[in-house]
């Protein structure tokens, strides 16, 4: 079995030697890519999964005729593989909870998620006594020696965290120590036997889910599931059952807790309880649909387990229609991100007849707004038409300036300095004919508001073909225009609304602004509160190498926008003291510090300015 099922011929402490969960790809050496191999019946997995969405998962499935572990298999059965580096990565960042490809054999991930990974200036500050305060020394020496995989100096110095030595009497009711203990106790790949105890990791998980219950609900809810699953392992299922049904009241948001249930559930032979659990994981995220085929306790009731998933892909089915037909009214007459429309009307046509995690994807795609872009087209008119506009130039002139002031009896020195201003001229501009593409956007939907707003800031690209010129200091295509003034950037909205015929677009308002920027966050940045991450989202000064950047190459937040801090401030339509002629604009830029990128941050110019820091993003209204 590719899964450690309870009651099997291999029992959990050999399996976890055996390590037959991992096949090492690339080298013999610990630092290998270790990848998940699992089995599942063909007739399940064509309800579950497509090859392209399989592929789309990065999963691989391999053939009998290119691997010869396969052939072992009966002919009713594929092996699937899953590499875990990516899980451990999201794990990691702190971005997501023990999600679908979460494996107890590596279960050492437990001792660096939530407040297991504060740091040891973040634990000395909530030390109360100077006992805890030496307690928090040796759990920060513990860690250490976890990480050099020195297990057994790591349990010491967590046993002298709890019980003190011949220096300090010890602190026990912290639960991380109890947590990282229950870890080394449980096993994982690459651990020391010699400490695995399951009896001991089930008390020390149960001790710390007591101890931090209070304070950190979440790890004590992953606490208790890792309890749980130490008591399954030794197959005592009802404690196994009440221990990850206490961890999904604590943390109902981990998909892992809705599976174990289902599992042990399963493992008991309450198939009727099981499968609505295993829902429930499933609508957190659609992979565990895979991890159950897989997995020998669904297995031994294979067939009631194809029947729920068919069930359950012909009733999401039924859910998916009337979201994407609203989808795709909204945007009727509008243009889709490439591969949006064509999949989404593919869905209503053929989606009755799609698998499950297929069907899950156009379906999760839609709730978390992250696909849906519009790309509108803009086009010149069907017959040449001259008309007249307003434009600006840079203009060179020379002005008297005093070197040495004058005084009673002496003139003033003054000598002439070359300079340059903006002046705005008028010309005759010939629009383009036969309805030829000038140029596209692409707009994401923002969540409870009637608006679009642009995915990136305007590109120089985008001006040109709007404006016929370039005011740029930084020059590139991709680059955000910059060196407008917001007066410029109504008349290019003015010139764009003309060529496609209706108001669509305007400037957003600072408040329009700041929503989609947070995309539903309260931290200091939509990504989060820690300033170290700034460079994965954005281009700042600790980054730019002065200068502007192609839009769209670092992270985008919740939403899918991009650039909404950094790279260059943003003209809003809104003021920013209605007794002042100053404009208010956001985000920061290429020269700004991290705090100038916060989601709050705004500042003022007057709208005339210009500055090679300062761009915009549209709004479209449909």
């Amino acid at each position: 079995m590719s899964n450690y099922v309870w009651g099997s011929s291999l029992s959990h402490h050999d399996y976890l030697q055996a390590k037959s969960f991992v096949s090492d790809v690339t080298s013999a050496t610990r630092n290998a890519a270790k990848k998940v191999s699992m089995d599942i019946s063909r007739q399940t997995r064509d309800i579950i999964a497509s090859n392209e969405s399989l592929q789309r998962e990065h999963l691989e499935l391999l053939n009998a005729s290119t691997d010869r572990t396969v052939g072992a298999l009966n002919d009713g059965f594929e092996r699937l593989s899953y590499s875990m580096d990516a899980g451990f990565d999201r794990l990691s960042e702190g971005i997501s909870e023990l999600n679908a490809t979460f494996h107890w054999g590596f279960g050492a991930v437990l001792a660096s998620i939530g407040h297991m990974n504060d740091t040891l200036s973040e634990l000395v500050k909530i030390a109360k006594t100077p006992v805890q305060t030496v307690a928090f020394e040796h759990f920060e020496i513990a860690r250490d020696a976890f990480r050099k995989r020195l297990y057994r100096e790591s349990l010491e110095e967590l046993d002298k965290a709890i019980f003190g030595d011949h220096t300090s009497a010890g602190y026990k009711l912290e639960w991380r120590f109890h947590q990282m203990k229950g870890t080394l106790q449980l096993g994982f790949a690459d651990c020391d036997m010699s400490l695995y105890d399951l009896a001991k990791a089930e008390e020390s998980f149960l001790t710390a889910a007591r101890y931090g219950e209070t304070d950190y609900p979440h790890d004590a809810g992953r606490a208790f599931l890792s309890a749980g699953w130490a008591a399954y392992c030794q197959g005592k299922m009802k404690q196994a059952l009440a221990h990850t049904e206490q961890a999904m009241a604590l943390h109902p948001e981990i998909g892992e807790v809705f599976f174990q249930a289902s599992k042990v559930q399963m493992a008991l032979g309450d198939v009727a309880s099981a499968l609505p659990m295993l829902a429930k994981a499933i609508d957190i995220d659609r992979f565990y649909a895979l991890k159950a085929a897989g997995d020998g306790d669904f297995q031994q009731h294979d067939a009631q387990l194809r029947s729920f998933l068919d069930a359950l892909r012909k009733e999401k089915y039924r859910q998916c229609v009337p979201k994407v037909k609203a989808a795709l009214d909204r945007i009727k007459g509008f243009e889709l991100a490439p591969g949006t429309e064509n999949r989404l009307q593919a869905f209503l046509d053929e989606g009755a007849n799609w698998p499950l995690m297929d069907m899950l994807e156009v379906l999760q795609n839609l709730d978390r707004f992250k696909q849906l872009a519009i790309m509108v087209r803009v086009k010149g008119a069907g017959n040449p038409v001259n008309t007249r506009e307003t434009y600006t130039e840079q203009e060179t002139y020379y002005e008297d300036v005093v070197i040495t002031p004058g005084g009673f009896f002496k003139k003033a020195v003054t000598e002439k300095q070359k300079k340059t201003r903006m002046v705005t001229k008028n010309r005759t501009v010939t629009t383009s004919s036969s309805g030829k593409e000038v140029t596209y956007f692409e707009f994401c939907p923002i969540p409870e508001q009637d608006y679009y707003l642009g995915k990136y800031p305007v590109t120089q690209q985008q001006w040109e073909a709007v404006m016929g010129s370039n005011p740029s200091h930084f020059k590139g295509g991709r680059l955000p225009v910059e060196m407008v003034s917001w007066d410029d950037a109504q008349l290019f909205i003015q010139k764009l609304n003309q060529l496609s015929g209706k108001k669509h677009y305007r400037l957003p308002t600072e408040e329009e602004w700041e929503y989609a920027c947070r995309a539903g966050t309260t931290s200091e940045y939509y990504f989060g509160d820690d300033e170290s991450q700034l460079g994965e989202y954005a281009w700042y000064e600790g980054n730019a190498g002065r200068t502007t950047h192609p839009v769209g190459q670092k992270k985008p937040n919740e939403w899918g926008l991009y650039d909404m801090a950094g790279n260059v401030w943003e003209w809003t339509d809104s003021w920013y003291d209605s007794s002042r002629s100053f404009r208010v604009i956001r985000g920061g830029s290429w020269g700004c510090s991290a705090v100038g990128c916060r989601s709050a941050n705004r500042y003022d110019f007057q709208p005339d300015v210009r500055y090679d820091y300062v761009g915009f993003r549209l709004v479209f209204v449909p």
